[in-house]
């Protein structure tokens, strides 16, 4: 019997196949099945169209900001820069103009503008010395001689001879009582809480106090040793309290070297400190602090003058018999003016921080409040304004460069506008006028700047975050140059 015939094995590789067909055709039907009939399927997507867009054309002053800027040195620095016509509208206008950055000195127009318009050109401090008690005819002060401070900020030491010397004049022989100073005009801090400890005790950073002696300014000469490390010695020094302490920790420098020294003091104290060094070849090298205590200062010297002209002092504690005060003299500054264009010329931030805070006193409300209304009042709106001082000492101060350029074109409009215009330095081959600004990192100025084409532009230029470049003030002039020579 014939065996019958089976059909062949399939492979596992024939099965593998023959599964994989099948779920691959269940899965396309599946899809098939669960696509809705009734919608067509979507063509293919397409890249959308391209969307050119022109850019604008640059303009004169955009292009000669942006070439200015270009300069390696100035690389990585917040500049903000602006020009405003004649009647406050906007010529050029950089994005960080409308951003507050430090202004340094430049905020001291802010201060002075205020001044002209609030105390006016005319203004006087006054120092008065007086006797709490009368003057008899044999010339005896029954109470005590009294130098009551104005807040003057060049109230000098000639100034206060010719003090005592007018009350020796009017008769003065005696004094029963004690001499003091009454400083009480200005709060009786007089430095700022913002100021940096390294300012206060170098000259620039000398506090404003109600009774000011010599801008508050000391001298030290110093005697360098021979070879870097010696230690120096101080020459001289002065003038200062009597029962002032030195700390000298000054050490000699290589030749050819300038001022290293910062000087570390406190206001009312006794006590200063001199870090840092001095060439080797400078035998006399001179220094500038402030006075920790003019007040102090001013009450002995003024003794010790009388005492010289045989004034002669009870000094009995009182209290004496009340009696009406006595004005033996009185000593008006120079007009407010005079002490402006000063200010304006060195940069004196005494002359600054007096005039801001005798505004707020004749205001009657805090300094920066005064000055902040007054901008306002006359058009100015600030955005970002932080206002701390009358000098732009210290760091945390903050102006757009638009506003501070704004506050100079109204100070110009306003009723002493051609006094303050005159009062600012030239620049430019003279065609331009402002003030300067400069600390560490920090370079600005705002002013005016007259064109070749008869028109008369108000700027302000601010950088922060500067590098070491003493040729700033060269590029900058060169820049204002070009703008003086640009048609609008």
């Amino acid at each position: 019997m014939a065996a019958s015939k089976r059909p062949p094995l399939l492979t596992a590789f024939q099965i593998l196949l023959l599964l994989s067909g099948w779920a691959v055709a269940v899965a396309l039907g599946l899809r098939h099945w669960n696509t809705p009939r009734h919608l067509p399927v979507a063509p293919p997507a397409q890249a959308a169209p391209e969307i050119v867009t022109a850019t604008p054309p640059e303009g004169k002053f955009e292009r000669i900001f942006r070439e200015w800027t270009e300069d390696p040195k100035v690389a990585g620095a917040l500049i903000g820069f602006c020009l405003l016509d004649e009647d406050g509208g906007t010529v050029f206008a950089s994005p960080l103009a409308a951003s507050a950055l430090c202004p340094a000195s430049a905020l001291k127009t802010v201060t002075t503008g205020a001044a002209f318009g609030l105390l006016g050109p005319d203004f006087r401090f006054e120092t008065t010395l007086a006797g709490t008690g009368a003057l008899d005819a044999a010339g005896n002060l029954e109470g005590d001689l009294v130098l009551v401070g104005g807040g003057d900020p060049t109230f000098s030491l000639d100034d206060l001879a010719a003090l005592a010397d007018a009350a020796i004049a009017s008769g003065l022989k005696a004094v029963k009582g004690r001499v003091w100073v009454d400083a009480s005009v200005f709060p009786h801090d007089p430095t700022n809480e913002q100021w940096n400890w390294g300012d206060i005790g170098n000259a620039y950073g000398a506090g404003a106090f109600g009774l000011n002696l010599n801008h508050n300014r000391m001298e030290v000469h110093f005697g360098a040793g021979t070879q870097p490390g010696d230690p120096v010695k101080i020459l001289a020094s002065g003038p200062v309290a009597r029962d002032t302490r030195w700390e000298n920790h000054v050490v000699t420098a290589a030749p050819g070297g300038g001022d290293e020294v910062v000087i570390y003091s406190e206001p009312y104290g006794r006590r200063i400190t001199l870090r840092g060094s001095v060439p080797a070849d400078v035998p006399d090298f001179p220094i500038y602090g402030a006075i920790p205590d003019p007040p102090a200062l001013a009450a002995e010297t003024l003794r010790a003058h009388l005492e010289a002209a045989g004034i002669k002092f009870g000094d009995a504690p009182g209290p004496f018999t009340q009696s009406e005060p006595t004005t033996l003299a009185h000593h008006p500054s120079a007009p407010l003016a005079e002490i402006i264009d000063h200010l304006h010329k060195v940069s004196d931030n005494l002359e600054a921080q007096c005039l801001f805070i005798t505004i707020g006193l004749r205001q009657n409300t805090a300094p920066a409040e005064a000055v902040r209304q007054y901008w306002e009042k006359a058009g100015v709106s600030f955005a970002g304004l932080r206002l701390l001082d009358g000098s732009g000492l210290a760091r945390a101060n903050m102006i757009r460069p638009i506003d501070l350029a704004r506050v100079n074109l109204a100070a110009r409009r306003g009723p002493h506008g051609q006094r303050f215009f005159e009062s600012l330095t030239k620049y430019a081959d003279g065609a331009a006028r402002g003030k300067i600004g400069g600390m560490s990192g920090v370079k600005t100025q705002v002013g005016f700047v007259h064109t070749a084409a008869g028109r008369d532009l108000t700027f302000a230029l601010m950088a922060n975050g500067l590098p070491v470049d003493r040729s700033f003030w060269t590029r900058l002039d060169a820049l204002l140059k070009t703008v003086r020579d640009t048609e609008l």
